[in-house]
């Protein structure tokens, strides 16, 4: 019995109503999951119109964000209860992908909001500023340990808020005891990243409510010192005395520009 291939889509005609190229259909072919219905001695390949709702189920599972493998089981398969297991995988990592989104573009705009700051703020002149109390995730640094230990635990911060879906500020901060910089130390006890909400969690630490002496100080990490040295300089001349530890935070740092005298850092040191 003769086939009436007038009945049937050839690969372009197929590809063409399903929106998609040839290679797509070859693809789908190869891996199992749409096979043409007819394939002649002379390797034309023919689609029945059938064969359109298989396409169908493929494209919508696809939209989903399911994967050609999952397809493919999901063909050998096919039911009901199977169906709305997927969809409601999927739909819980559609859930998951939209709060990495929104938790994204908030990041950025702090990004964005910070490096605009920073091209504008004055610097190297002091102020007092009364400050509410903020939250930071902090890891304290082992003098001794070393340039590598730093690192991990720098990253052990991001790793920390990724594992709790803490949201934090785009740039790091490091913290300087009260002691350090009354001594003249001034490497960083903590690296610190500054985040929305209180934690109740081992890295939560608070920055206290109350009066500080800031300043914005422009130059690289090298060159901090001078700065808390002007800042002691303004403490003592305005009768003050510094009671708590020092915050430092990046408002444009090697993220953002190649200079590192360009930097603009804001220190602030409660007093």
């Amino acid at each position: 019995m003769s086939t009436d291939y007038d009945q049937y889509f050839t690969t372009s005609e197929f590809a063409k109503v399903c929106g998609v190229t040839k290679h797509t259909l070859f693809h789908y072919d190869d891996i199992g999951i749409l096979k043409p219905e007819i394939v002649k001695e002379n390797g034309y390949r023919y689609y029945s119109y059938k064969q359109f709702y298989t396409f169908d189920i493929i494209a919508v599972l696809k939209g989903t964000g399911t994967s050609l493998n999952e397809i493919k089981e999901y063909m050998k398969d096919q039911n009901t209860e199977h169906f709305l297991t997927m969809l409601k995988q999927k739909q819980k990592q559609l859930v998951e992908e939209r709060r990495k989104l929104e938790r994204m573009q908030r990041l950025l705009q702090g990004a964005i909001d910070n490096t605009d700051r920073a091209l504008h703020v004055n610097c190297g002149e002091p102020w007092v500023m009364e400050c509410e109390e903020e939250y930071f995730l902090a890891v304290r640094l082992a003098k001794d340990g070393g340039e590598k230990d730093h690192v991990r635990k720098l990253y052990g911060i991001f790793d920390y808020c990724d594992e709790h879906h803490i949201e934090y500020d785009f740039s790091i901060g490091t913290i300087i005891c009260k002691t350090h910089i009354e001594e003249g130390v001034y490497d960083p006890d903590y690296y610190c990243n500054k985040i929305r909400y209180k934690h109740e969690g081992e890295l939560m630490y608070i920055k206290p409510k109350g009066r500080y002496v800031i300043m914005n100080h422009k130059g690289s990490y090298e060159s901090l010192p001078k700065s808390y040295e002007k800042l002691k300089s303004y403490i003592a001349a305005s009768n003050l005395t510094i009671t708590g530890n020092a915050y430092e935070y990046d408002l444009l740092s090697y993220i953002a520009v190649g200079d590192p005298d360009k930097y603009v850092i804001q220190i602030a040191i409660q007093i």
